[in-house]
């Protein structure tokens, strides 16, 4: 201990070593507030050599001599003004370090910041072609849990080669986490200078969470597309596709592309006036001027069409649906196709105040030809068909929805659509931390098979939001006469 204390006193009563440590502090402070400018690290690293050689020069020559002296002041009166001079440099660069830390005033706020929230993800589903866009934030799930929900703060744009090999990408999101916090997050990708996606997460962020920014437009507007055969048309090496989220086109036509979830091309002129969707656009980089970029609009029935919330919008969902009414091109909710070109259809009669009237209509030529079966399938009741399914050509399932889809209700034929009956389901009641009792499960969608057994789900609608917005699984054993209740399911089970 004695010899640690001697080689302490001799290094920090040495003249040149408080001199070269005023250095050492001063070219820190400087590094911290701006950076490496003017080879400061250069000089704080030289000063930490110097420091570490001094103190062994130091331990060997005690080591060898116990009586050596040196012949450095080392009086107490000198030591004393030595740690006098050491704390006054520390405290006051200290200060300003500290500063340079905390409230972005200097550069290593910036560097503490990036390496608290900036996380680097290994990129795997970079083909656009195989993997889509979705294939981007599968990579960083597999890191980073983001919200279920995903809003874009401005645009998505990527960038990618002609084998589909994405080479570019940048977009801000945001949504509400498990916990129900606002976050969001920095999304940025450049193959040129790093094989990794860079995600920065910014915490809380004012977001007013517009429907027309909602994320999953995009996705499965890119799955009911072919992009391979799309930029197969141009003469280039890179093309690039750009997301905005809702986008009112008014009567502009020039490049849009109308599709139905069956992936088949509407034409456009049948469309309304003016249109607002959710578009894709896929173009090539600097020549949009003189090569119209291809502009992609879903006709669909997904849950995010329910979040329509403006009589703009409602009036788009009406245009969509009297659309598929001229064209035939009823998309899946509408439409069903059985077997041997057996098709039904909920076939738009009428429409009044935001709702529809159907008639079921039957064809056996792959659609060429339709007759009626049935001119009220729905009894009377009005709304908007939220799906159709049939077993075989007796036993079928029709869905309605009402109250802007905030409620649903199930009917069943066993006499090929003639006649239906509404279903009537057990009443699953859940109770809140308050003790109040309620029903969330009101909209039963329609039945589906999976391993010889017929199953469906009873979700909660669009006003829904009970335990991550779950539903009830359901089974039936006689071909959906009767249901019996298996489990309540999230969609992470």
């Amino acid at each position: 201990m004695n010899s640690l204390r001697r080689i302490i006193k001799n290094f920090i009563c040495n003249p040149m070593i408080l001199a070269l440590y005023w250095v050492f502090c001063y070219e820190l402070t400087t590094l911290c507030m701006y950076g490496r400018s003017n080879n400061n690290l250069y000089i704080v690293m030289a000063c930490l050599v110097f420091f570490i050689a001094m103190f062994i020069f130091y331990t060997i020559r005690l080591s060898k001599s116990k009586e050596y002296k040196s012949k450095l002041p080392n009086s107490k009166l000198w030591v004393c003004i030595t740690v006098i001079i050491i704390s006054i440099i520390t405290l006051f660069y200290g200060i300003k370090i500290y500063k340079s830390a905390t409230n972005y005033g200097g550069k290593l706020a910036w560097v503490i910041e990036r390496v608290k929230n900036e996380r680097k993800i290994k990129f795997e589903k970079d083909n656009i072609y195989e993997d889509g866009v979705s294939g981007i934030f599968e990579d960083i799930n597999k890191k980073i849990e983001l919200p279920k929900k995903l809003y874009i703060s401005n645009d998505l744009s990527v960038k990618f080669e002609k084998d589909g090999t994405i080479t570019y990408f940048e977009t801000f999101v945001y949504g509400k986490d498990k916990y129900g916090k606002d976050t969001s997050f920095l999304i940025y990708y450049d193959k040129d200078k790093s094989k990794d996606i860079k995600l920065v997460l910014n915490g809380a962020v004012n977001a007013d969470y517009s429907n027309s920014k909602l994320l999953d437009p995009l996705f499965e507007t890119v799955d009911c597309i072919s992009i391979k055969d799309t930029v197969s048309k141009w003469d280039a090496m890179e093309f690039g596709l750009l997301y905005k989220g809702k986008r009112n086109w008014e009567s502009n036509r020039e490049g849009i592309v109308l599709v139905n979830k069956n992936k088949q091309e509407i034409p456009t002129d049948l469309a309304s006036a003016k249109l607002i969707g959710y578009t894709v656009s896929i173009y090539i980089p600097g020549m949009e001027d003189q090569i119209t970029p291809v502009r992609y609009n879903l006709l669909t029935d997904s849950y995010w069409f329910s979040y329509l919330n403006t009589e703009e919008e409602d009036k788009l969902e009406e245009d969509k649906k009297e659309l598929d009414f001229i064209t035939g091109n009823s998309n899946n909710n509408d439409e069903f196709y059985l077997k041997d070109g057996i098709r039904y259809k909920l076939n738009v009669e009428d429409k009044a105040a935001g709702s529809f009237f159907y008639s079921l209509q039957k064809s056996n030529d792959s659609g060429n030809n339709w007759s009626v079966l049935n001119e009220d399938p729905f009894n009377g009741a009005v709304g908007e068909a939220s799906g159709i399914y049939f077993i075989d050509e007796n036993i079928g399932f029709i869905g309605a929805s009402r109250d802007g889809g905030c409620i649903g209700e199930l009917y069943r034929t066993e006499d090929g659509g003639k006649s239906f009956n509404k279903i009537e389901f057990e009443n699953k009641s859940v109770k809140l931390d308050s003790g109040t009792s309620f029903n969330p499960f009101d909209f039963p969608k329609v039945p589906y098979e999976k391993d010889g057994e017929l199953y469906l789900n009873i979700e909660q609608g669009a006003d829904g939001d009970y335990n991550g917005n779950s539903s009830l699984l359901y089974i039936s054993e006689d071909k959906g006469k009767t249901w019996e209740y298996i489990k309540e399911v999230t969609s992470d089970n």
